[in-house]
Formats: C-alpha cells, sequence, structure tokens
C-alpha cells in the first residue's frame, strides 16, 4: 500500500494597507519517509537551498522564511509550502502569490531550506532566483533553474541534466552521463568521468574537465562564448565546426585537418567521437 501523507502550512494572508514595522516568519522542521533510490522533488522561488546526502534513512526537512518591512504595504500576498509524500517519493512545494503588492519602505527577505536526505536519492529541482548548495548526493540529478547558481559537491551518480538560464554550475567530480543547457552562464566541472555529453549553450563559458570513453559521445554547440575542454585520459576523434571562432589545441592532438570553418584533430588511439558547433566562440583544448 502507498502510503500518502500532505502537510499544508500557511503564513497567512497580507491584506490591504499593512502596519508598519512587521515581521512575518514561517518555519518548517519535519521528518518525511522516502522509499530506497526515491525522488525528491523541489519546487521553490528566492530561497537559498542546501541538500546533503547522510547515512540516515528518511528526509529531514528544515525551512525557515521571515519577511521584514518598514514601511507600509499596499495590496495581498500569502506564503504556504506543501509537502507530500507519494508513491515513495517527496514533494516539497512552495507557493507565493502577490496581487497589486506596492511597498512605501524597506522589505527585506531570509529564506532558507535545508534538506538532510539519504545518499542514493534522486533529485528533481525547479526553482526561480535559487541558489543550491548539493552535497553528496549519489542519484540522479536534474535542475531546470532560472536566474540561479548550483554547487555540487563529491556527486557520485550518473545521470545529471541541467537547464539553466542566467545561472552558473560547479561540479568538483561527476560521471556517467551530461545533459546541459545554459543561457547566460558560466559551468566548471571538474575530476569527470562522462560516457555521455550533450551541451547547448548561448553566452556561456563551459570550463570541463573529464577522461573520454572509447565508446562515447561528446556534443557541444554553442554560440557566443568559450569551451575549455580537458582531457584527463583516454582519446579519440575531435571535429570542431566555427564560424568567427578561434581553435587552440596542445602539442598531444594532431591536427588533421585545419579550414576557416572546420578543425579535425586525433588525440591518442582513442575512438570516443567529439564533436563541436560553435560561432563566435573561442575553443581550448588539452590533455593532461
Amino acid at each position: 500500500m502507498n502510503l500518502l501523507k500532505t502537510t499544508l502550512l500557511v503564513l497567512g494572508i497580507c491584506t490591504t494597507q499593512l502596519t508598519i514595522a512587521q515581521d512575518n516568519v514561517f518555519k518548517l522542521d519535519e521528518n518525511y519517509k522516502i522509499k530506497d533510490h526515491g525522488t525528491v522533488h523541489l519546487n521553490t522561488d528566492d530561497a537559498k537551498v542546501t541538500i546533503q546526502g547522510s547515512e540516515r534513512p528518511d528526509v529531514h526537512v528544515k525551512i525557515y522564511r521571515k519577511i521584514t518591512r518598514k514601511g507600509v504595504v499596499y495590496g495581498k500576498e500569502s506564503f504556504e509550502v506543501e509537502v507530500s509524500e507519494r508513491n515513495g517519493d517527496l514533494y516539497i512545494r512552495d507557493i507565493q502569490q502577490q496581487v497589486n503588492v506596492t511597498i512605501v519602505g524597506y522589505m527585506s527577505e531570509e529564506y532558507e531550506i535545508l534538506i538532510e536526505s539519504p545518499k542514493h536519492v534522486n533529485l528533481d529541482i525547479e526553482g526561480d532566483d535559487d541558489d543550491y548548495e548539493i552535497g553528496s548526493i549519489n542519484g540522479r540529478i536534474t535542475m531546470n533553474i532560472d536566474d540561479g547558481d548550483a554547487t555540487l559537491t563529491n556527486c557520485g551518480g550518473d545521470s545529471f541534466k541541467f537547464d539553466f538560464d542566467d545561472g552558473d554550475l560547479k561540479m568538483d567530480k561527476a560521471s556517467g552521463s551530461l545533459k546541459l543547457s545554459l543561457d547566460d552562464g558560466d559551468a566548471m566541472i571538474r575530476n569527470a568521468k562522462f560516457t555521455n555529453i550533450n551541451v547547448t549553450a548561448d553566452d556561456a563559458d563551459i570550463d570541463i574537465a573529464t577522461s573520454l570513453d572509447d565508446d562515447g559521445d561528446y556534443s557541444f554547440r554553442m554560440d557566443d562564448g568559450n569551451i575549455d575542454l580537458t582531457i584527463l585520459a583516454g582519446g579519440g576523434s575531435f571535429q570542431i565546426y566555427h564560424d568567427d571562432g578561434r581553435v587552440s589545441a596542445s602539442q598531444a592532438f594532431d591536427v588533421q585537418v585545419e579550414e576557416d570553418d572546420e578543425t579535425r584533430l586525433q588525440l591518442d588511439n582513442g575512438s570516443a567521437r567529439i564533436k563541436i558547433h560553435t560561432d563566435d566562440a573561442s575553443i581550448r583544448l588539452k590533455s593532461i
């Protein structure tokens, strides 16, 4: 039998012409069940989020939000957090509504979310104007972020999907497959062992250090930015199609074709396939 448990927490409704010097505080500190290798679904707005993997069997969720106002507020707003356990997964969603809100004075917001979960959970995250610190999560990680940054530390999963608009991504290690869509942001990934990469970017800086798998496919499509690709181990063929771009490679790469719109190189005797399509981008390749 599937366990269904829903907690709905509401931080009131603020109506027309609120009082001067008002503080609104929301707190949540609860534990929730999750199945082995279940998924934490998180959908938030304008929060500082920390997710940490541990040896615990359940998920501890701690939320603190404080709104401080000095002045007069006209309009109506509400805030609530919905947490539910469904089919062994955990769903966390905040609901913020504002109707014709005008502030004459000053307002500040503190909004922090701390999640401690089993290491092998999956993450499915959607956020707007959030920042994330994620550590020691070994499951699948999917993030769809608008105007936010994410730092992943010691995450040992083998599937990463990121869709960032105006945000930065940092990872200290990774493996398996990477799918990255990035618009107006930066991505820096170190100590990776990717077997498959699919990157689409516009006005971005991509800096990835990874080994290559002989059966792997690695695709980069980019307009206006920089690609720094460091090969930690393995080799393969590099096909680079460029318009108004520049290509530079260390001496380990054997240049086979060098034309105005195409460059082909070979690294060692590996059979990995790397394709790069760019327009007005700089490409730097090196092997260590």
